[in-house]
Parts: C-alpha cells; sequence; structure tokens
C-alpha cells in the first residue's frame, strides 16, 4: 500500500470508530450526557478513541502475522486450516475462561455474545470475499473472531459490565470491519494515482521532447 492510502486508512479509522464508539458508549451509559458534564463527553471520547486505536495496531499486527503464516505453512491451503483451528479455540476459551473468572451463571450471555460476533464476522467475510476472491474469506473471519477476542482483553481482564464491554467490543468490531473492507479500495486507489501521475509524467516529457 502506498504511503497515501495508508494514511487515509488510518485517519478514516480513527475518526469514524471513534465516532461509533463514541456513540456506543452514550447508549450504553446515558449518565455521560444526563451529567451534563463536558468531561464525561470527553471521557466517552476517549474510550472509543482508545478502543479504535487498539483495533488499528491489531489490525496491522495481522497483517505482519498472515504473511509470516503463508511463508510458515507454505501456502494458503494449511495455513487455513490452522486459522480455523484457531477460530474455534478462541471462542470456546472467550466462554470458558469467563465463566472461571466471573460467573457461571451468565454462560448463556457469554455464548449470546460469541454467536453475534460470528454471524457479524460471517457477513464481513463474505462481504470482503465477494469484493476480492474467496481466497479472503478465512483470514477475515479469523480477523473479525479471534483478533477482535484479542483485542477485547484488557476490557474481559479488568470487568464483567456489560456497560463498559458491550461499546468496546462493538468498537473494535466496527473499526477492524472498516479496515478490512476498506484496505482493498485503498490499495485500488493508490495504485490508479500512481498510474495517472506516470501517464501525465510521460505526456510531459513527450511534450518537452
Amino acid at each position: 500500500m502506498k504511503v497515501q492510502g495508508f494514511l487515509r486508512l488510518f485517519w478514516t479509522t480513527l475518526v469514524f470508530g471513534s465516532l461509533f464508539g463514541f456513540i456506543m458508549n452514550l447508549l450504553a451509559n446515558p449518565g455521560y450526557l444526563v451529567s451534563h458534564s463536558w468531561e464525561a463527553i470527553v471521557t466517552a471520547l476517549s474510550y472509543s478513541s482508545t478502543w479504535t486505536g487498539i483495533s488499528m495496531m491489531g489490525f496491522f499486527s495481522y497483517l505482519i502475522v498472515h504473511r509470516v503464516g503463508l511463508d510458515i505453512f507454505r501456502g494458503p491451503r494449511l495455513w487455513n486450516r490452522v486459522q480455523v483451528l484457531l477460530i474455534v479455540f478462541a471462542l470456546f476459551d472467550a466462554v470458558y475462561l469467563r465463566m472461571l473468572a466471573f460467573d457461571s451463571g451468565h454462560m448463556w450471555r457469554y455464548v449470546g455474545e460469541m454467536v453475534v460476533l460470528v454471524v457479524i464476522a460471517w457477513l464481513v467475510a463474505a462481504s470482503k470475499a465477494k469484493q476480492t476472491n474467496a481466497s479472503a474469506f478465512i483470514p477475515t473471519l479469523f480477523l473479525m473472531i479471534v483478533i477482535t477476542l484479542i483485542e477485547w482483553i484488557p476490557a474481559l481482564q479488568a470487568t464483567d459490565d456489560i456497560a463498559l464491554l458491550w461499546p468496546a467490543l462493538a468498537t473494535l468490531v466496527f473499526a477492524n470491519a472498516y479496515q478490512v473492507l476498506m484496505l482493498h479500495r485503498f490499495q485500488q486507489s493508490g495504485q490508479q494515482t500512481s498510474q495517472s501521475t506516470g501517464k501525465k509524467g510521460k505526456q510531459m516529457s513527450t511534450k518537452s521532447s
């Protein structure tokens, strides 16, 4: 990806992710608005921007991990199978370990959260595969599930409060989905820009000659 495309993806993700997370925080915690305090609003915005930043770090880290995985397993066939196993393992741990750490009586809530995550991840992966190619389905599914759950760990370690957990998860899911769905578009726009610049340069050199 060209530097211009990378910067566009970075700033648009930061802005849209922070705004989306800010809205989720307000919906989950109406007290931010009820208090009529600028400090509360700034706190909600800082939370959303923090989770968006974590999502961005996780996304670009996965791009590196994905390339390394392709090299280690010598192609996408075996690497995709490994990713599917990791997806199953991550979903199981997201339910089982939280039951051990907090309350086993909330098992169905934990399962419901993972079901919703899988459905959203499946839709995003299907959309990515349709826009690019079928080989993008498993990597996108892995990103939307495993990487999102890894990014969610700081919140899971701190609390089991829905009002804090769900806005964080929603922000991570939105930001990851936006990045993976926009990545190829920014890559294409960057290539088109470089090609048009090259054509203009050739035309200018031809005229000057």
